[in-house]
């Protein structure tokens, strides 16, 4: 019989699993404890980041937070389209709160809760808080009154787009006017 030689650098209890001498029993019987191993190393390595926790810059900050709203807007605008865009009429209060609550209100708060994994500069951590808020306000409104989105003064996400533009954030809170024309079945022709 031939003798396993292990590979340098293996450890020689995984060199015996492999090896003709230790039998096919033997191995059965420390299948768990390989096993385990296994699950204790790839946790170990899942746990491990990229060890930068540092806060983001305001332009990586703005990059990714914009990225996530546009990835949000699109979202809704794509399901506005496809859900109001053949009507040619103002869709039905009911169509409209059944859209409302099981697109945009979830989308949002989506976007909302991913933006708040974002790690801001430490210096506008409060401004940030602030963005937030009122977009989770946004959210609970449009859930309370989902038939606000068609108001042309506030469609319940104005001071969440409002205070996100103005930090530099770009389509947060979809794009009102779009989304608005697209539910009304009025989408404008570029």
């Amino acid at each position: 019989m031939r003798r396993f030689r292990s590979p340098s650098g293996w450890p020689r209890y995984i060199s015996l699993l492999l090896s003709a001498e230790w039998g096919e029993n033997r191995v059965r019987e420390h299948r768990n404890v390989l096993l385990a191993m296994g699950v204790v190393a790839a946790l170990g390595l899942g746990a491990c980041g990229d060890g930068d926790d540092r806060p983001l810059s305001k332009a990586e900050f703005i990059e990714r937070g914009s990225a996530i709203c546009r990835e949000g807007s699109d979202r809704i605008e794509a399901a506005a389209s496809t859900a109001f865009a053949e009507q040619g009429a103002i869709p039905s209060a009911e169509e409209i709160t059944k859209f409302s609550t099981s697109t945009v209100a979830p989308t949002i708060e989506n976007e909302v809760e991913r933006l708040s994994k974002l790690r801001p500069p430490e210096a506008d951590e409060e401004r940030v808080e602030e963005i937030l808020e009122a977009g989770r306000d946004s959210v609970e409104r449009v859930r309370q009154d989902p038939t606000i989105l068609l108001s042309s003064v506030d469609d319940g996400f104005g001071r969440y787009r409002e205070l996100a533009t103005a930090y530099g954030l770009q389509n947060c809170g979809g794009s009102s006017e779009t989304t608005r024309d697209a539910i009304s079945g009025i989408v404008r022709e570029s």
